[in-house]
C-alpha cells in the first residue's frame, strides 16, 4: 500500500446542481453524475491519470458493465492503451473504506473478464496497484502506481 493522494485533484471536479444535489462532471461519459464519495474518488483517480500520468481521457472508460460468470458487475475504471487493449482496471472506494484483501478479490474477480495486466485501487487516500503475472497466475504488489505505457 503507499500514500495517494486525490484531494488536490478532487477540488478542481467541474460540479453542478442538479435537482439540489451535488452533480459531478464524468468527462469519460460525458455526464453529470451524483457526487457520492467512490464517485468523488474516481472522478479524482481520472484527473490525476490524465494530469500525471498522461493517460488521455478517450483512453479511459468507466462503469463498464462485464460478465463474471452469470453474473452481470460494473468496473470502476478502464485504461486503454492506443491498441484498445485494456491495460489498467481500477477499483475506488470512499475515503473511509479500507482497501482491504476483500476489495483486492472483487477487483481480481473483475479481471478474470478483462485480463488486465495491472489493478489499481484507490480510496481518496491510499492506492494499492498489482502487476498481473498470467503465466504465474499471480499478483504482485507494487510499492508504487508505476508508469503507465500506452504504446
Amino acid at each position: 500500500m503507499f500514500d495517494f493522494d486525490l484531494y488536490p485533484f478532487a477540488q478542481q471536479l467541474k460540479t453542478k446542481l442538479i435537482a439540489g444535489k451535488m452533480g459531478l462532471f464524468d468527462p469519460t461519459r460525458k455526464v453529470f453524475t451524483a457526487a457520492t464519495p467512490e464517485e468523488i474518488v474516481r472522478q479524482a483517480l481520472i484527473m490525476k491519470l490524465n494530469v500525471d500520468f498522461s493517460v488521455p481521457i478517450a483512453l479511459m472508460m468507466t462503469e463498464r458493465a462485464i460478465k463474471v460468470g452469470k453474473l452481470r458487475r460494473r468496473v470502476d475504471l478502464i485504461v486503454y492503451n492506443r491498441r484498445a487493449q485494456a491495460i489498467l482496471i481500477a477499483e475506488t472506494k470512499a475515503p473511509t473504506v479500507i482497501l482491504s484483501q476483500q476489495v483486492a478479490d472483487q477487483i481480481a474477480v473483475y479481471n478474470s473478464a478483462i485480463f488486465a495486466p495491472g489493478l489499481l485501487l484507490a480510496n481518496g487516500t491510499q492506492g494499492m496497484y498489482f502487476k498481473i503475472d498470467f503465466e504465474q497466475e499471480s499478483a504482485i504488489p507494487e510499492q508504487y502506481m508505476p508508469e503507465i505505457i500506452l504504446d
